[in-house]
Order: C-alpha cells, then sequence, then structure tokens
C-alpha cells in the first residue's frame, strides 16, 4: 500500500518570512516616525539660526531677520535720470539708433524719452522707467547706471573704460 509522505510544514519557511516582513514594517515606521518628528523640529524653529540656541557650529540655522534685496531702483532715482522730448528730426544722442531697445517701436516726434546717464542710451520714458523698477541695469550693455546693493557682489557687464 501507498504510504503517505508526512505533509511539509509550512512553519519553518513561513517563520522566518512572517519575522523578515515584521520587521521590515517596524523599520519603515520607524524611519517615518524619525523623519515627521525631523520636519516638526525644523518647522518650529523656522529654519532660522540664534545665536542663543545650544547648537554647535556644525548644526548652525540661517539668520532670523529676513534680508530684502531690491533689484531695481527707487522712483526718486528714476526720476533723476535726464529726460528729453524728441523734436521732428527724432535724433537721439549717440550710441542709440531709432528704435527702443526695450519696446521695439520706433521713436516718434514728441516721445519722451529717459537717457541712462553713464552710458547715454536712451528709452521711451514708460518703458525704461518700468525696466529701472525690475532693474538696476541699463537693458542695452547691463552697466548699472546706479550704486545697487548687489554691486559690491556682481561686477559690471563690461569693465569701465574711464
Amino acid at each position: 500500500m501507498f504510504t503517505a509522505d508526512p505533509p511539509i510544514s509550512a512553519t519553518g519557511v513561513g517563520v522566518g518570512y512572517g519575522i523578515a516582513i515584521v520587521v521590515s514594517i517596524l523599520v519603515l515606521i520607524s524611519a517615518i516616525m524619525l523623519a515627521s518628528y525631523a520636519c516638526v523640529k525644523v518647522k518650529a524653529h523656522g529654519g532660522y539660526y540664534n545665536d542663543d540656541d545650544d547648537v554647535s557650529n556644525s548644526h548652525r540655522r540661517f539668520s532670523a531677520e529676513p534680508v530684502a534685496v531690491v533689484l531695481g531702483l527707487d522712483g526718486p532715482t528714476i526720476d533723476s535720470y535726464p529726460k528729453i522730448v524728441l523734436g521732428e528730426s527724432r535724433r537721439l544722442p549717440k550710441p542709440n539708433d531709432g528704435v527702443c531697445s526695450i519696446c521695439l517701436s520706433e521713436y516718434q516726434a514728441k516721445d519722451p524719452v529717459r537717457c541712462i546717464p553713464d552710458c547715454h542710451h536712451c528709452f521711451h520714458v514708460a518703458c525704461v522707467d518700468e525696466w529701472l523698477r525690475m532693474s538696476a541695469t541699463c537693458p542695452v550693455c547691463r552697466n548699472s547706471p546706479a550704486p545697487s546693493p548687489l554691486s559690491d557682489l556682481v561686477p559690471p557687464a563690461f569693465p569701465s573704460t574711464s
């Protein structure tokens, strides 16, 4: 007659996989909790550095005071730049041509234009005023007509020839 083989026990193989799965889940939960704790701590301090904190030099945070960097010029500075109204000849001082480099429109008689003092490039008043509020450089040569907070950090596009 037939002798039946004893049933294969699933406990030997199954227990090892079960333990590995449980340990993996515990490690995953621990990692998520540790990451959550770190995020809460960083948010609580706002990511800022305070000299009063007992934090070693290798764990410094940023300064608490916000730094405002103004890239453009203020209204009185822009208004101090020379403004002229073109005559019938529509001639501009050198090195300009007959097109506003910002809006790419030709200059017309009686158009008000403003010139950048250092480089003498001229543009429509509305165009260059808006440009200078956003950027403190000439749209053509990128030279800075006025000192800005970045002038110590960023060298001019072309060195001064004077």
